[in-house]
């Protein structure tokens, strides 16, 4: 979020880029645990919990004002509440509670994956502050110019993986019986699911997802606007699942008497989805600052809104010695701490929130342009 590109090739010439990025981050459990299916090492915070991957290979090539990429993506984001997670570990624990508990669970998960390509382009608006000509659709190599730049793209893929799974409802705990009841409700989506009678459904899925920024740069101030994934996926014959799981439940045995037992209700569907995609909108402000003896460098201020869970602020220090550029950024909700290294085109980038083991949140970037 709060790293660049490899800079910018020479303007009037065809520019190549590569870049590999991976951000991983988990509120309750390491990293290292995940996908374990070993609950007992949940330790959630309060409130609503977070969880996601984003992970991003791509080629580029950028003439004039178009770009257009192939990519290959996986994005999953798992918002939980701290009851829903707190449950689990319980569960999964050896023993009963000694008093009686109510816990209100909230699960919705939501990822895809999958490989495409990418078209973008940018226009720019130059102030009159600046000395240049103002017009539009100038340059977008001209990135250090006073005014206003948008830049759209849109990306078609091939999906080889969706999931989306949302479980809600209450879970209440009875010392004196010393028994669960529970109330939830599961609607889930995933290409994966079985289930009997299940029908052929299609190999892969489509999705198309636009994005887009606006910038802007006075003087020693700048701030920018972006949306990004907004658009659909779409998967004929997906298999869908909703169900009920309801403890306290009348059943009838048979031999006529009331009994009480765990039922389970569901219907199962393959009629195809198309869904809106998890979309992400970002806002920066930056500002630029005497360093003294060292060159001018740059504070920005970033927020990540991720819809269902809320904000994410960060902030980051870029500083540029020569051919050289630095830069050290925080991410607060994720506690990571992340270091980057410019030159010549090139740029790394690697944070983490702790450089021992058990670590819950680590991101790795690297990014290389050339022209000719």
């Amino acid at each position: 979020m709060l790293g660049g590109a490899a800079p910018a090739a020479a303007d009037d010439a065809a520019a190549w880029q590569i870049e590999a990025r991976s951000a991983h981050h988990s509120d309750a459990l390491p990293l290292g645990a995940m996908g374990q299916g070993d609950a007992r090492e949940l330790a959630p915070r309060p409130g609503r919990n977070l969880a996601y991957v984003d992970d991003e290979l791509r080629l580029s090539r950028r003439q004039g004002h178009w770009q257009w990429s192939l990519l290959a993506r996986s994005s999953a984001t798992l918002v939980a509440s701290a009851d829903a997670l707190n449950l689990a570990a319980r569960v999964a624990s050896a023993g009963l509670p000694e008093a009686d508990r109510r816990w209100q669970t909230d699960v919705r998960l939501r990822g895809f994956s999958g490989a495409g390509i990418e078209l973008a382009r940018t226009h720019r608006w130059a102030s009159a502050a600046a000395n240049l000509p103002a017009k539009a659709d100038s340059d977008p190599g001209t990135a250090g110019a006073l005014g206003w730049t948008l830049r759209w793209s849109a990306q078609i893929l091939s999906l080889a993986r969706w999931r989306d799974r949302r479980i809600t409802g209450p879970v209440a705990f009875d010392a004196a019986s010393a028994t669960y009841a529970f109330d939830l409700q599961s609607a889930e989506t995933d290409n994966r699911l079985q289930f009997p009678f299940q029908q052929p459904a299609a190999a892969r899925g489509t999705g198309l997802l636009l994005a887009g920024e606006l910038a802007w740069q006075g003087g020693p101030w700048s701030a920018s606007v972006g949306l990004r994934d907004l658009g659909r996926l779409r998967w004929p014959g997906i298999a869908q699942q909703q169900a009920t799981l309801a403890t306290a439940t009348q059943a009838v045995d048979a031999d006529g008497f009331v009994i009480y037992r765990p039922l389970i209700n569901g219907s199962n569907r393959q009629d195809g989805l198309s869904a809106a995609a998890p979309w992400r909108v970002k806002l920066l402000l930056g500002r630029q600052f005497d360093a003294g003896l060292l060159p001018a460098g740059r504070l920005v201020l970033a927020i990540d809104g991720l819809p269902g869970f809320g904000a994410l602020p960060g902030l980051a220090w870029q500083q540029g010695l020569g051919p050289v550029a630095l830069g050290a950024g925080w991410l607060l909700h994720e506690r990571r701490a992340s270091l980057s290294l410019g030159w010549h085109g090139w740029q790394l980038r690697l944070g983490a929130d702790r450089l021992v083991g058990n670590a819950r949140s680590r991101e790795f970037s690297l990014a290389g342009a050339w022209a000719f």
